[in-house]
């Protein structure tokens, strides 16, 4: 079964984003990968999913329920000092909605990669996985 065509544009602008924070390898592949970018900052390697959606997420867990299986795969990722996963999504009106991954769960975050005020720190996770 065809899931559609491949999210160019997306992949684009994620990749944009990405430079921000460092050096940017696009993972060259089908979207059956579990990441599509890696960004090489000073101190740690995030590895990153992209996805676009038709839905504003107001809470993670809504995120974790739409997407367990892309975050279930990216929770496989051994978490270190060096390393971490993010979960992007490319919003309908061209907004974006960043997450940490994390073994329990998922953090919103900014573009940056910083922790957003009241939405959780590194020791607390806003939403939990069942996968």
């Amino acid at each position: 079964m065809k899931r559609g065509r491949p999210p160019l544009l997306t992949l684009r602008e994620a990749k944009e984003i990405a430079l921000t924070r460092g050096a940017v390898i696009a993972i060259p592949g089908k979207r059956s990968d579990a990441f599509d970018l890696i960004i090489c900052e000073e101190h740690r390697v995030i590895f990153i999913r992209v996805r676009r959606t038709l839905t504003q997420f107001t809470w993670p867990v809504e995120v974790l329920h739409q997407y367990r299986y892309d975050i279930a795969r990216c929770q496989r990722l051994p978490v270190t000092n060096v390393t971490a996963s993010e979960f992007w999504l490319r919003l309908p009106d061209g907004n974006w909605q960043f997450f940490l991954i994390q073994h329990t769960g998922i953090i919103e975050i900014e573009a940056n990669g910083r922790y957003i005020q009241g939405a959780g720190h590194p020791g607390e996770s806003t939403a939990h996985s069942r996968d």
